[in-house]
């Protein structure tokens, strides 16, 4: 059975009449006013406020939409109540500065910015609370802020010295102060850094779901270093981490099975370090089932995040090799993706996570009513007597597209449209190994525990993928962490991060190789309305939203590319 955490339950009626203008600045329901901080209640109110900041939609709770932006996944255009920030426009290169997306993310990000620095001013002044848990909270919204920046230097800035940074604001603002210019990365990074260091030492190695815990604030420290290009910093802080987990009898470990990790019947896993506690109550919920699913769903899903035929042929064979689909239809000439036992055979030969995160064409699928449905590659919404399951239906009714089966509930899980229970994971010890095994080997070349961090995932009991081939040199091992962070991390949101660190400022990198025309399966168009996506070099980032240069004229220039 699920377990629910209230915690920030009551803080959403009271932080939800925040003002929509310039950062938030002006706390109109009485967070952070002299009549706030005054009880050891308040201090959980107050800090409870700067996580509910964290599941706003923009900020953490659709952050895999993010992978919309590179080659593994597109944002349909399944209309506004779905993709309700047009991100969909962003992916074809149509958006312009006063689109919706740029403005709702700076806002949901700055408003846990302010909630977090309310907390850490006010906190320390609170006579009536025990002191050991003042530094708790205190540590908790000291990373919950450095999360914030670091999110706002990843969208609207980028981490490198020659990124134009944003606006800093380390103490509660009043009308006057919100306009600031913008502090340059290395500023924004001291402080994630100070912040960090501050918090770990006061914060438990773990703690009740939805809570920040030692680890989430070492792996993001680690982050902050790896984003900066400091290898080694990086490597050693989330190597100190693996050690630490395995000295205390490893309460951090990876969940046997992959598929279920994704789903209510894997919650509470060892394997979720930092995870948005989703409850099935209208508005307390998340949106990944709806904008994921397909309408055969409970949720009547919209398909709004569809997995590319880039993604799905980049899955390696189970005997570690290359997939290539010239030599697999020359191998298999009465290949057809309306034969059910030919589609079923190439499937059967890949890599576990792809049949774990992805319904491909003969699938089969739990949707509402508990019945099971069949991804049939050409949707019939009639059952022929000799079929044994009705055919699953895609938002666009051609199945000519893959679906998701990550963070898709099954069944009856759903009841609530736009409130699924299933909770969204923002950090898993997985991605910490890859993250070792990144900045390991950039560091110090493909080391015996850059091999053992990448083999640990990909030997999961339920995946048992081949190890990494030994002796390989520093840039095949960089090419294999790099696609191991599509296979593993697909549909979570991080692709568009590790695309702008890698390949921003790579002179080697072709971008025309962003920019094609979406096609499923069979090869065709899958969206009429167009789908051809479009990456320039202003793609790299998030445009300032120009309401908020209409009000501070200190953050212009604006992101290049987005002038207009």
């Amino acid at each position: 059975m699920k377990k629910i955490y209230y915690f920030l339950f009551f803080v959403i009626v009271l932080s939800s009449g925040c003002n929509d203008g310039l950062l938030d600045t002006r706390p109109l329901d009485g967070i952070g006013s002299n009549f706030m901080w005054e009880t050891s209640n308040d201090a959980d109110l107050g800090v409870a406020a700067i996580y509910n900041a964290v599941r706003l939609k923009e900020a953490f709770l659709n952050y895999g939409l993010n992978d919309g932006f590179t080659p593994i996944a597109f944002i349909m255009n399944s209309g506004s109540s779905f993709d309700e920030y047009r991100q969909y426009k962003f992916c074809i290169n149509t958006a312009t500065s006063s689109e919706s997306i740029f403005k709702q993310k700076w806002s949901d990000l700055y408003k846990g910015v302010v909630r977090a620095n309310d907390a850490i001013a006010n906190l320390p002044k609170i006579e009536a609370i025990d002191s050991t848990k003042r530094e708790t909270l205190l540590a908790e919204s000291k990373f919950l802020r450095a999360l914030f920046y670091f999110e706002l230097l990843s969208f609207y800035s980028g981490h490198d010295k020659r990124d134009p940074g944003v606006p800093l604001y380390i103490e509660p603002a009043n009308y006057e102060d919100a306009y600031l210019p913008r502090s340059n990365p290395g500023q924004i990074r001291a402080l994630m850094i100070h912040d960090l260091e501050d918090a770990i030492p006061h914060l438990p190695f773990t703690a009740i779901k939805g809570r920040t815990n030692q680890v989430a604030a070492r792996m993001l420290l680690g982050k902050v270093y790896l984003y900066n290009g400091d290898w080694l910093k990086a490597s050693n802080v989330f190597g100190g981490i693996i050690s630490n987990n395995n000295a205390k009898g490893n309460p951090y470990q990876l969940y046997s099975d992959y598929g279920k990790l994704f789903q209510l019947a894997g919650e509470d896993n060892k394997e979720s370090i930092f995870v948005i506690s989703n409850l099935p109550i209208q508005d307390y919920g998340g949106w990944a089932d709806l904008l994921y699913s397909n309408r055969s769903g409970n949720c009547a899903g919209t398909n709004t995040l569809i997995p590319t035929t880039y993604l799905v042929d980049s899955y390696q064979k189970k005997d570690g090799s290359d997939f290539d689909w010239t030599a697999y239809k020359a191998a298999n000439p009465a290949f057809s993706w309306d034969n059910k036992t030919e589609v079923d055979k190439l499937f059967a030969t890949r890599d576990p996570r792809l049949e774990a995160s992805i319904i491909r064409p003969w699938g089969l699928f739990v949707g509402t009513s508990n019945k099971t449905f069949e991804f049939r590659p050409t949707y019939d919404a009639k059952i022929p007597p000799a079929v044994a399951y009705e055919c699953m239906r895609t938002s666009n009714s051609s199945n000519d597209h893959y679906g998701w089966r990550k963070f898709v509930n099954v069944g009856n899980e759903t009841t609530i449209r736009r409130s699924s229970p299933t909770d969204w994971i923002i950090m898993r010890y997985a991605d910490l190994l890859l993250l070792f095994a990144e900045a390991k080997n950039e560091a110090e070349g493909p080391t015996d525990s850059v091999h053992w961090a990448i083999d640990q995932i990909r030997q999961r009991p339920n995946v048992n993928m081949p190890k990494i081939k030994a002796g390989i040199s520093q840039d095949d091992m960089r090419i294999s962490i790099r696609n191991e962070r599509a296979w593993e991390l697909a549909g979570e949101g991080h692709r568009y991060g590790d695309y702008r660190r890698w390949y921003k400022y790579d002179p080697t990198f072709d971008m025309t190789t962003l920019n094609h025309v979406i096609k499923g399966f069979r090869g065709n168009p899958v969206n009429p309305q167009g789908g051809t996506r479009v990456f320039e070099v202003r793609n790299w980032q998030f445009a300032i939203p120009q309401s908020e240069i209409d009000l501070n004229p200190y953050l212009e220039p604006q992101n290049t590319g987005w002038e207009n």
